[in-house]
């Protein structure tokens, strides 16, 4: 269930950056801006339960690293944002090539920073993968 729910939830994000994107009227900037204050109020209304009902302790380094992951979430969908304008014609290609870069992004902090151990089978994946993105990549330039 957990993850036809998770296919599902990026398919309705990926088509709603698509149309925030496409949307002319109004900058994707302010958009967006719009959608991350939303998000906070949210998470604010959900920190203020957990801090009152469940007696769960606010700590600053909570506070320090979840600004810090969304700042990080906020460029990230600020580049797809404009890579879906670049590539109206190919919504698809920027779909794959952002998602499969942010597992390789995310695979060397894992194996470079927190030390995890990663298989030879992984390596290779991680290599196809990077392959794949150079691919797509060549694919929109030589088209």
């Amino acid at each position: 269930m957990y993850p036809a729910a998770v296919l599902v939830g990026f398919g309705v994000i990926d088509i709603l950056f698509k149309q925030i994107a496409l949307y002319t009227s109004l900058p994707f900037t302010s958009s967006l801006f719009v959608i991350f204050v939303i998000a906070l109020m949210l998470m604010i209304v959900a920190i203020l339960y957990d801090v009152t009902v469940r007696k769960t302790r606010l700590r600053a380094i909570n506070i320090l690293f979840g600004g810090l992951v969304g700042a990080f979430n906020f460029g990230n969908i600020l580049f797809y944002l404009k890579a879906h304008q670049a590539f109206a014609d190919n919504p698809s290609t920027v779909f794959a090539a952002m998602n499969m870069g942010v597992i390789i992004l995310g695979s060397l902090l894992g194996i470079l920073v927190f030390k995890e151990k990663v298989s030879k089978r992984n390596y290779i994946g991680l290599g196809l993968a990077l392959v794949s993105i150079v691919l797509i990549a060549l694919s929109q330039i030589y088209v």
